[in-house]
């Protein structure tokens, strides 16, 4: 047997002809060139082919065989090799039209071009155009596309991949190859899965594919699942590579206890490259049909959406429901940027009612706001807001019409750093005191800073005003408070070298003290627009204020003091262990107070404590608490312990303590139980009143080119009933998901959650 032999054509047939010369005239025919006289010229002709076939462009042939006429054909036989650019072709045989630039291959053909593969017994292929049509093919085509990480799967460091890939393969009378990346199929098959018999398939009388538009068209299909057709459609239009596409996307079917069998049926429209809009038929089984809709667009300068639900005649709430939500962000140029949130619903059950997520049902109040910012880098930033609320489920916030704010800072200026926000805001609420509000808190501190630690005095004088329109509390409509503001801050750092077996480690210890002085001003006649006592933990501690907002500050003279100490990774810095304590100690009485409110008297603040970190492989703890010391009793408590030894793999439990409030305990898991099944679920509940208040169980099912889920959810309102969900979803091979999605359900809920699918594309995000 000859050896293979590879040449470019472009150079090899002037070659063929100079090698030709030499032969006696009867050796050759009139017509071609003979087997002997080709051979003749192999060496020469290989040895110029060599650096010229990767070139674009240049069509290279190997075979046993060869025959031709120059620049007219080849007729190649025996391992045929045609190559050029980045499609190659093998074949029993090849003849080929050089004047047509048409081959056709017969016997074993296989077809490979980028990532697609197609094998068959016959092909017409015009090799420069890359259009030809194959007969009873074997397809096989492989894209990538891109795919959200989770932002929960990632933070444990089993990162998911930012870009799948999707194969697809199946069969086809024929195949039309109308370029180099369209494709035409005739009675053909689809499926993502590997199997030669295939847990799921679409079969479709003509299907088209076409990636230089990412998009894809299946007529009169069939999908089979398990061998039995399960569904049908005249015109399937579907996206490739996640872009959008006009079209039917999946239906979702789910039920709940409020809804009844809630089924939706979306319609995507891609109305333009930066604008789009999904209009969502929803069947109630309990209440009737909703239609919403939502409208997105977006520019370089601006994006927003408005989204709306209108459910005519409820037929449980015997009225008409509606709900509107509007978004709007820009970028003004010169530093300005506005925005605009707009929230509103027909009455205050309707999310408890109507929402399609259960977690939303417990909603009290609805944002609704206009502001409008200018920044001009970190030494001045100015906006006024507009804010009102719907409240629909207890007290009335206080709406703040308008709201204007500054601040300027200067970071560095020998060695101090110069702060002053401004703030004047116009408060009102049916029935409670009403006016005007504003301050200003001029403020200094020098920040000696060196690598063993720092020193931070600041100075500060605080001042605000009010002029009210109307007074229900007692007190003046006019009132002023001026309070200086003193503080010093100083840390240490220190740090050594250890080891933990064989691991390099570095230690540190980092302790800090904080002097606050705050005079005592008698705040009882100012009003209370939006001041609550604060929480008080580690993000508290060191703050100048133990209420939030601005009308009341309370009186201070206080040492706080509090200690780090971190274990580090020498090799990546990554931290490894943390724990911190924190003390604080009064020198006075708290004289400024809440109404209805009592005064701290005791000299020490409660004691905090926290530790976190890997505590062994794969697991980590994380503790907290609050000890009254006064008392000698625990106000606050949370541990949590939490094992995930690999993707999918995670189980987690924590405990949650308030004193007279709750005593949470929390268990979340996600376990490969059996061959490919894996359970997944939530419960919380407080052991204090035996009550569960959340509980989320369900199944999953990993078959390979599709995964099955199951999940039911109940959640305790804010009404005090309970809200039911169930979930069934089917996701066929990253291409389609039918049913209700439990996914982001799961991924919010469960913590290190890992998804056991590709992410399926979705004209609308993109993945989901």
């Amino acid at each position: 047997m000859t050896k293979p032999t590879r040449f470019p054509l472009r150079l090899a047939l002037p070659l063929l002809a100079c090698s030709l010369v030499a032969v006696p005239a009867h050796g050759a025919q009139a017509a071609g060139f003979s087997i002997g006289a080709f051979r003749a010229a192999l060496g020469q002709v290989a040895a110029a082919a060599a650096p010229v076939s990767s070139a674009p462009g240049v069509t290279t042939v190997t075979a046993d065989r060869i025959e031709g006429q120059q620049d007219v054909r080849v007729d190649a036989a025996g391992r045929v090799v045609l190559e050029r650019d980045t499609a190659r072709l093998d074949a029993d045989r090849v003849d080929y039209d050089i004047l047509g630039d048409e081959a056709v291959a017969t016997g074993n053909v296989v077809l490979k071009r980028g990532t697609d593969t197609i094998r068959g017994p016959r092909l017409r292929y015009r090799v420069e155009e890359q259009v030809g049509e194959f007969e009873k093919p074997d397809y096989e085509i492989q894209r990538n596309r891109a795919a959200r990480v989770s932002a929960q799967v990632a933070s444990t460091g089993i990162a998911r991949p930012a870009d799948v890939t999707v194969h697809g393969r199946g069969h086809a009378d024929s195949i039309e190859l109308e370029g180099e990346n369209r494709y035409h199929l005739k009675n053909a098959t689809f499926t993502t899965c590997e199997a030669n018999d295939p847990a799921w398939y679409v079969k479709a009388k003509e299907l088209d594919l076409d990636f230089d538009r990412n998009q894809g068209d299946a007529y009169n299909g069939t999908f089979h699942f398990g061998g039995v057709p399960i569904m049908y459609a005249p015109v399937a239009p579907f996206p490739l590579n996640g872009e959008r596409r006009s079209g039917l996307l999946a239906p979702t079917i789910g039920t709940s206890n409020v809804t009844g069998l809630d089924v939706t049926l979306p319609y995507y429209l891609n109305l333009a490259p930066n604008y789009d809009d999904t209009i969502v038929p929803r069947y109630l089984g309990r209440r009737g049909i909703q239609v919403s809709n939502e409208f997105r667009y977006l520019n370089p300068s601006f994006h927003g959406s408005l989204q709306t639900e209108y459910l005519p005649n409820d037929a449980v709430y015997g009225e008409s429901r509606s709900a509107i939500g509007f978004l709007h962000e820009q970028n003004l140029g010169y530093g300005f940027a506005g925005r605009i949130n707009y929230n509103a619903v027909s009455d205050k059950d309707y999310f408890a009612d109507l929402s399609s997520r259960v977690a939303q049902t417990s909603t009290d109040v609805l944002l609704r706001e206009a502001s409008l910012g200018y920044n001009a880098g970190s030494w001045l930033t100015a906006s006024v807001l507009a804010q009102r609320f719907q409240t629909l489920k207890g007290s009335p916030q206080y709406n703040r019409l308008p709201v204007l704010m500054a601040q300027a800072y200067v970071p560095e200026l020998s060695g101090f750093s110069l702060k002053m926000p401004l703030e004047a805001a116009d408060f009102s609420r049916a029935d409670s005191d009403t006016g005007w509000r504003a301050y200003a808190y001029p403020q200094v501190a020098y920040n000696f800073v060196r690598p063993q630690g720092y020193i931070a005095p600041k100075l500060g004088l605080h001042a605000t005003t009010y002029q009210l329109d109307q007074r229900v509390s007692a007190g003046p409509l006019s009132a002023q408070r001026v309070l200086p503001i003193a503080s010093l801050d100083a840390g240490l750092f220190f740090e050594r070298d250890s080891r933990f077996g064989e691991r390099a480690m570095v230690q540190t210890l980092e302790p800090r003290l904080y002097y606050l002085r705050v005079p005592y001003r008698n705040q009882d006649q100012l009003p209370v627009f939006d001041t609550a006592p604060a929480d008080f933990g580690f993000a508290q501690i060191y703050s100048e204020n133990v209420y939030s907002g601005q009308d009341r500050i309370a009186n201070a003279s206080q040492l706080t003091g509090g200690v780090t100490s971190r274990l580090l990774s020498a090799e990546t810095g990554e931290e490894l262990l943390r724990t911190a304590f924190g003390a604080r100690i009064y020198f006075e009485n708290q004289r400024v107070t809440l109404p209805g409110e009592t005064g701290r008297t005791s000299q020490w603040a409660d004691l905090l404590g926290a530790f976190s970190g890997k505590v062994l492989a794969n697991t980590t703890l994380d503790l907290f608490a609050q000890y009254n010391p006064r008392d000698t009793r625990m106000e606050r408590a949370t541990a949590g312990l939490r094992y995930q030894p690999g993707f999918a793999k995670v189980a987690s439990v924590a405990y949650r303590y308030q004193r007279d409030v709750y005593g949470d305990v929390d268990v979340a898991l996600q376990w490969p139980v059996v061959r490919n099944f894996y359970v997944v679920g939530r419960a919380s509940g407080d052991v204090r009143t035996n009550t569960l208040t959340q509980a989320i169980a369900g199944v999953e099912y990993n078959g390979g080119c599709w995964v099955l889920r199951l999940a039911a959810h109940s959640l305790l309102n804010s009404t005090g009933k309970y809200t039911n969900a169930y979930y069934l979803q089917f996701e066929f091979g990253g291409v389609v998901s039918v049913g209700n999605s439990p996914v982001s359900l799961l991924e919010s809920n469960v913590v290190g959650y890992g998804r056991i699918s590709q992410p399926v594309a979705d004209p609308v995000f993109g993945t989901q």
